[in-house]
């Protein structure tokens, strides 16, 4: 249910910025969770046994995907969490809104 809301806050916020269709800005915010969940994993995954080689290259080319899909959305990037008990993504929404006990200059986490 979690990711249900978080798709549905991104894509009215990617809607609104007036770049993209509310189509395509439903498929952004569902691509951009989905991202953030797999980075998330491989957080866990770095936190129990450490990443491989591949893993890492597998996280870099998480992080760029999500970079492009923020480049093509408006939206801003906060920062990359790498700890598993967190959300892996947190972006800077255009009205300051935040889910998270880091407040505002955390800004709003997405994945897990």
């Amino acid at each position: 249910m979690r990711m249900n809301t978080q798709e549905a806050v991104l894509s009215a916020y990617i809607a609104s910025i007036g770049k993209r269709t509310p189509r395509e800005a439903a498929q952004d915010a569902a691509e951009l969770c989905r991202l953030a969940t797999s980075l998330n994993r491989l957080n866990e995954i770095a936190c129990n046994s450490g990443l491989t080689k591949r893993q890492e290259r597998r996280k870099q080319n998480l992080q760029t995907r999500i970079m492009a899909v923020l480049e093509r959305t408006g939206l801003v990037l906060n920062h990359f969490n790498s700890d598993p008990r967190g959300y892996a993504v947190y972006l800077d929404l255009p009205d300051g809104s935040y889910n998270s006990f880091g407040g505002r200059e955390c800004g709003y986490g997405i994945g897990r």
